[in-house]
C-alpha cells in the first residue's frame, strides 16, 4: 500500500472507535468498515465488534445488496468526493432488520499529504420502525428525501415545547404524526387527546373541551371533564382545526393564551399546561386573509409548522408502501406488472388513506388470485376519470420550489443537472415516478 492511503495499525483505529458514546464506525475508501465499536456491532449485527471488520458498511447497516456509491445522497460518497463532514438522515435496519431511523455523521480523516483515507460514520438514532407503530395504525416509513426530512423535522420539534401546525392533504397521516410528536417529546408518560374539529357544534364543542357541571344544560346529568383538563401535562391535538367556526375560534384562543378555563355551569378558573399541536388540510393564512380565520389564533398556534408530503411525492416509496399494504391485507398471490404501473402512475388525491383502501378492495374482488388491473377501480385505471388533486398550497407538484425561488421547470432542471442526468435519482429526490418526470420534461420542451 502507497503513502497515500496507508492506514494507522489496527489497535490505534480500535482505540479511536472506542471512545465514541454512539454507534461508530471507521471505513476505507472501498466502503469496508476497518474498526467498529461495540455499540455500533450490537445494533446492526447483534454480533461482536470484530466480526463487522472487513464487510461493506451497505451489508451491515442497511440490509443491502447495493452498494453505497450508487447513491447520490450516501454521505460517505459525499466525503469522499468533497473532503468535507457531511449530515444526512437515513434508513438503517437493526439486527432484527427493523428500521432505524438515524441522522449519520460522516467527517473525512485525513493523512499526512491531505488525502481522504477513512470516514468516521457517527449513527444517532431519531426514531425507531416501533415509534411509528399506533394501536393498529401504522405510520407508514421509506426512505425518499421527503419522508425522511419530514421525519427528522417531527422529532426535532418534539423536544420543544412550542405549538405546531401540521399542514397536509385529507389522508396524508397528520394524526398519526402529531401522535410521534407526543411520543417523542418530555410529556409522553402522560395524555394524548385528539379532538376532531369536524364533530362540534359551538354548543356542544365548549362542552367537550371545557366539561360541565351536573344540571349545566338539558341532559347534563353528571359533573364531566373536559378534554382540555384531560390533556394537562400532556399533549391537546386539534385536527382539521379550520373547520372551527369563529366563535369557537374566540373561546379556544382565551384557553390556549393561558391554560385558564372555566367548565359550563361553572364559576371558579381551573388551569391545564397543555402541548399543542394543530393540524388542517386547508390554507389557514388564505383563511386569514378572508375573514374565515382568526389572526391572532393563527399566530398562536403556527408556531412550528411541518407540511407532510402527499403520496404523489413519495414517489420512491410507492413500491414498498404498496407491498407493505398488500401484506396488511393477507394478500400472497402478488401483483402485475401491469397493475403495479397503473398504481404507480396514480396521483392518489386521498393519499395514503387512499392506497390503503385501493388495495383492500383489489384484494377483496382478486379473492387469492394474482392482483390484475381489472380489480383496480376505474378512476385508478382510467386517467380520464381520476378525482382533481387538491394540495394544501397552490404551489401544485413542487412545494420545494417556493422554496428556492424557482419555477417548475427550473426545479426540474436543478434536480436533473445535480444528479448528472440520472432520472431514476431525480425522480426519487423529487418525489414523483419517472413516468411522471417524463412526461414533465416533455411538456416543459414542448412548451
Amino acid at each position: 500500500m502507497n503513502q497515500d492511503t496507508s492506514l494507522p495499525d489496527q489497535a490505534f483505529l480500535q482505540s479511536l472507535v472506542d471512545s465514541h458514546p454512539e454507534p461508530f464506525c471507521l471505513v476505507d475508501q472501498e466502503y469496508r468498515i476497518v474498526a467498529a465499536n461495540q455499540r455500533y456491532a450490537e445494533i446492526y449485527a447483534g454480533l461482536d465488534k470484530r466480526t463487522v471488520v472487513g464487510h461493506k458498511c451497505h451489508e451491515v447497516s442497511h440490509n443491502s445488496d447495493t452498494p453505497c456509491d450508487v447513491h447520490e445522497d450516501c454521505p460517505l460518497k459525499q466525503v469522499f468526493q468533497m473532503g468535507q463532514p457531511y449530515q444526512v438522515v437515513h434508513r438503517h435496519f437493526d439486527q432484527f432488520q427493523q428500521p432505524d431511523y438515524v441522522a449519520v455523521h460522516a467527517s473525512p480523516i485525513f493523512n499526512a499529504r491531505e488525502k481522504v483515507v477513512l470516514i468516521g460514520e457517527s449513527m444517532t438514532s431519531i426514531s425507531h420502525g416501533r415509534d411509528l407503530c399506533f394501536d393498529a395504525e401504522k405510520m407508514v416509513s421509506g426512505c425518499c428525501p421527503s419522508f425522511m426530512r419530514v421525519l427528522d423535522n417531527l422529532v426535532s420539534v418534539a423536544e420543544t415545547e412550542a405549538p405546531v401546525l401540521i399542514l397536509g392533504e385529507t389522508g396524508s397521516g397528520k394524526e398519526m404524526a402529531a401522535q410521534l410528536i407526543h411520543r417523542k417529546s418530555r410529556r409522553a408518560d402522560k395524555e394524548f387527546v385528539p379532538i376532531d374539529c369536524t364533530q362540534f357544534t359551538e354548543e356542544r364543542f365548549a362542552s367537550e373541551l371545557f366539561g360541565h357541571l351536573r344540571g349545566a344544560f338539558t341532559g347534563a346529568v353528571e359533573n364531566k371533564m373536559g378534554l382540555f383538563e384531560l390533556a394537562d401535562r400532556g399533549t391537546l391535538f386539534l385536527d382539521e382545526i379550520g373547520e372551527l367556526s369563529l366563535p369557537i375560534q374566540a373561546k379556544l384562543l382565551r384557553a390556549l393564551e393561558t391554560g385558564n378555563f372555566r367548565r359550563l355551569g361553572e364559576t371558579r378558573e381551573r388551569h391545564a399546561d397543555v402541548r399543542l399541536v394543530c393540524a388542517t388540510n386547508r390554507d389557514l393564512k388564505d383563511m386569514v386573509q378572508q375573514g374565515a380565520f382568526r389572526a391572532d389564533l393563527y399566530y398562536r398556534i403556527n408556531c412550528m409548522q411541518i407540511e407532510l408530503p402527499p403520496l404523489r411525492h413519495r414517489g420512491g416509496d410507492l413500491p414498498e408502501l404498496i407491498n407493505y399494504f398488500l401484506e396488511r391485507a393477507g394478500h400472497r398471490a402478488g401483483i402485475s406488472d401491469a397493475a403495479f404501473e397503473v398504481l404507480l402512475s396514480y396521483p392518489f388525491p386521498g393519499n395514503m388513506r387512499e392506497l390503503r383502501n385501493i388495495l383492500e378492495r383489489a384484494v377483496a374482488l382478486s379473492r387469492g388470485t394474482r392482483l390484475e388491473v381489472q380489480h383496480l377501480p376505474d378512476e385508478v385505471v382510467h386517467k380520464d376519470r381520476t378525482p382533481e388533486v387538491h394540495p394544501v398550497h397552490a404551489a401544485g407538484d413542487f412545494v420545494a420550489c417556493t422554496e428556492h425561488g424557482l419555477s417548475d421547470a427550473e426545479h426540474v432542471r436543478e434536480v436533473l443537472h445535480k444528479h448528472r442526468g440520472n432520472r431514476r435519482l431525480a425522480a426519487e429526490e423529487l418525489g414523483i415516478t419517472e413516468r411522471t418526470l417524463y412526461r414533465k420534461l416533455k411538456s416543459h420542451t414542448d412548451a
